[in-house]
């Protein structure tokens, strides 16, 4: 058990130091905020796309009356994939600076969660983020949060 809390405080650390050195999805610095490439979306790699569903997935079954244990859950499973998204996807240096605005507002909303204590706001956050996505990525079969 304490192996486990050792190893989700790890975790932890390192998405909330990512989320500091990068800033939160609101306070971006001028020219770091999402764009289009040239009027047009990015193109995703296969390691976005599966990260981006497995957040939505995760973000879709989220209740802001949950337990604490459910809002960390929530929180490592986040975090968890956006390790996987920034060790694995592979885009052009533009679209990469575009999907870290992007990460950042995810890590702002797992910090919600759990530090803040504010459920509803974090995943707000993240509902948000999930929806800006499309506008900017072009992800093929994209199913937002309230498509069926």
């Amino acid at each position: 058990m304490t192996l486990a809390i050792i190893a989700l405080a790890l975790v932890a650390g390192g998405g909330l130091a990512f989320y500091h050195l990068h800033g939160n999805g609101h306070s971006h610095e001028a020219g770091d905020e999402l764009q289009l490439n040239a009027g047009q979306k990015w193109d995703t790699d296969q390691p976005l796309r599966v990260g981006m569903e497995r957040i939505r997935e995760l973000v879709s079954a989220a209740r802001p009356d949950g337990s604490a244990t459910e809002m960390q859950a929530l929180a490592s499973g986040i975090q968890q994939q956006v390790d996987y998204l920034t060790t694995n996807c592979k885009l052009s240096p533009a679209a990469d600076e575009n999907l870290h605005v992007m990460i950042a507002d995810f890590l702002e909303g797992a910090d919600l969660l759990t530090q803040k204590n504010d459920p509803q706001r974090g995943i707000a956050v993240m509902r948000k983020a999930l929806d800006t996505y499309p506008k900017y990525f072009n992800h093929a079969g994209w199913r937002g949060l309230g498509d069926t």
